[in-house]
């Protein structure tokens, strides 16, 4: 069996050639430099040497010639295999020095192997000899040397600074892969904790705006209470915009788009944004003189106006001035290819700013990330310029920002507008008389203070109402009055026995039942665990009256079994 010597400072080259020459029934021996190579062919003649050129404590030229300049070795056939090939220098001088072959890496296992069989082949047939050019002047050779050194050092030098910058790319890459994880993790937390508010919040604004709202309809026009009423109901639901904003920048919930009047809308909130930045803070507000017909959901626009004027008034210890504009522009391609974002035709910007301490760049470049703020702990979530970020993006607008220290701040909001009228605002509900009917309804939610507003309430409009605090209850009340319960309004989840399995088993003892669902939960949520079949929708919490009698009529009065 022929033996060869692998020579390579890489162990892993060493260990590729050994077991690709023992699995082709070769005899295989290994050495990490020149000079180790020496001794274990001293010691070991072998029938054929392989060997890299740059390696520690001696070379391959090195090795060669010496190989060449031994009357013991100069016979054996010598193999250059390298990796590092400059020009056609290197191959001469290495054919000078007695190399058989000069193999550039890499090669194909079966190309290698052809080329160590043509050269034993060879060396068999007493067609190889010490072909070295000796004897040679030392100068000449050593010139040789030290030029083709150099030049494989400065190969390996631009090989090494080339897998250096490839290496700190891939690094820069994996932090962004790391960022993104992040963001989605918070995303996720985000989107756990909303849900998780979603319904014991949703509980609690239908009791406050439930009975507010039937206080309000029996309230007298001219009532000197009514006022502070009206506020508590707006600030109730703009509470509800709070948390439909927070679940839906968590994409647990859908917005609610239709046509409206973006001045109207900073106009509904102007009070409460005064209340907001307080007396030392000046308000000024001046909107485009034409109406701004826009598809975007009222109480995330909203949203966005409170949370911005929040930031300014957090930027105005010393109070300042907050203006708030809006102005129509038409947007064209070349605007688009010098900002790279906007939508072509006409769209409104709607600019919020203020004259407070302001920020730096490398805020600015973060401002937006979820639970980034510049407030001390316990003062700021950091979600309230992200959430107002989501807002913007799914409404199909885009949100910049302009800020110096000390010389304040600009957000502007560019959002489409669309062609036409504006659709006239519908009259206030609540002063319209609700309809009601003569049916029974059986209540099923495990809040007491939810089902006493709904017993009031629904009873107030005629109904007969029967109450049960969970599932299980629900179903035994149902069984002593099947054939007089018109309609179920049942909660999604409850202790004992879940809604739409009480559901299901109500409906097993009368197929044609109908059946309201109600949650506190998310939409999202709700499929997502299965907690309603298939078909089966739900009205989410809270519970305002004129949206609950309108429901329930439709339900009544359309034969619809489930609410779809």
């Amino acid at each position: 069996m022929q033996n060869i010597l692998v020579v390579d400072d890489i162990a892993e080259n060493c260990y590729f050639l050994e077991v690709l020459l023992k699995g082709n029934g070769y005899e295989v021996r290994t050495a990490q430099n020149g000079a180790g190579a020496l001794k274990s062919a001293r010691d070991h003649h072998p029938d054929l040497i392989v060997s890299d050129i740059l390696m520690p404590v001696m070379d391959g030229y090195a090795l060669c010639r010496e190989w060449r300049a031994d009357e013991h070795l100069k016979q054996i056939p010598f193999i250059f295999y390298t990796a590092t090939f400059t020009d056609q220098k290197d191959e001469a001088l290495a054919l000078s020095l007695g190399a058989d072959r000069f193999v550039i890496k890499p090669l194909e296992p079966e190309a290698l192997l052809k080329i160590i069989r043509e050269v034993l082949a060879a060396s068999r047939s007493g067609e190889l000899g010490a072909s070295a050019d000796l004897p040679r002047q030392e100068g000449e050779f050593l010139k040789e040397y030290n030029e083709a050194l150099f030049r494989k050092l400065e190969k390996k030098m631009a090989d090494l600074e080339r897998a250096n910058q490839e290496l700190q790319q891939t690094m820069i890459e994996q932090k962004r892969l790391e960022g993104q994880l992040r963001h989605v993790q918070k995303m996720e937390a985000i989107g756990r904790f909303s849900a998780g508010i979603a319904h014991d919040f949703n509980n609690i604004l239908t009791v406050i705006s439930g009975f507010g709202s039937m206080i309000q309809v029996k309230m007298p026009m001219d009532d000197p209470q009514r006022g502070r009423l009206e506020h508590i109901l707006a600030a109730a639901e703009r509470a509800k915009n709070l948390t439909r904003s927070l679940l839906t920048f968590s994409r647990k919930q859908e917005m609610e788009l239709k046509q409206l009047n973006l001045n109207d809308c900073i106009r509904n909130v102007e009070i409460f944004l005064r209340r907001i930045i307080g007396e030392d803070i000046k308000l000024a507000i001046s909107l485009c003189g034409e109406e701004i017909p826009v598809i975007a959901d009222g109480g995330h626009i909203e949203q966005v106006l409170m949370n911005l004027a929040t930031n300014a008034r957090d930027a105005m210890p010393d109070g300042g001035i907050l203006s708030i504009s809006t102005d129509l522009v038409d947007i064209d391609e070349g605007f688009i290819r010098m900002h790279g974002y906007g939508t072509l035709g006409r769209n409104v910007v709607l600019t919020v700013a203020d004259n407070g301490i302001g920020m730096d760049a490398a805020t600015r470049q973060q401002i937006f990330e979820p639970f980034f703020t510049t407030k001390e702990t316990g003062t700021g979530t950091g979600l309230g310029l992200s959430i107002i970020y989501g807002i913007v993006q799914q409404h199909k607008g885009y949100i910049s920002v302009y800020s110096e220290p000390g010389r304040g701040t600009t957000f502007r909001i560019l959002l489409p507008v669309i062609e036409g009228d504006v659709l006239p605002q519908s009259a206030a509900l609540s002063h319209q008389p609700l309809r009601g009917g003569q049916e029974t309804l059986l209540v099923v939610d495990d809040e007491a203070a939810i089902r006493e507003y709904l017993e009031m309430f629904l009873t107030s409009l005629g109904y007969t109402v029967l109450l049960a605090g969970d599932g299980q209850e629900a179903i035994d009340v149902f069984r002593e009055n099947a054939d007089n319960v018109d309609l179920v309004l049942i909660d999604v989840v409850m202790p004992n026995v879940k809604g739409c399995e009480a559901a299901l088993e109500m409906r097993r003892i009368r197929s044609d039942l109908k059946i309201i669902f109600t949650s506190g939960y998310p939409n999202d949520l709700i499929h997502k665990q299965k907690l309603l079949e298939e078909g089966m929708q739900f009205l989410m919490k809270p519970l305002i009256p004129t949206d609950l009698a309108g429901t329930l009529r439709t339900v009544l009065d359309d034969g619809i079994g489930y609410i779809i």
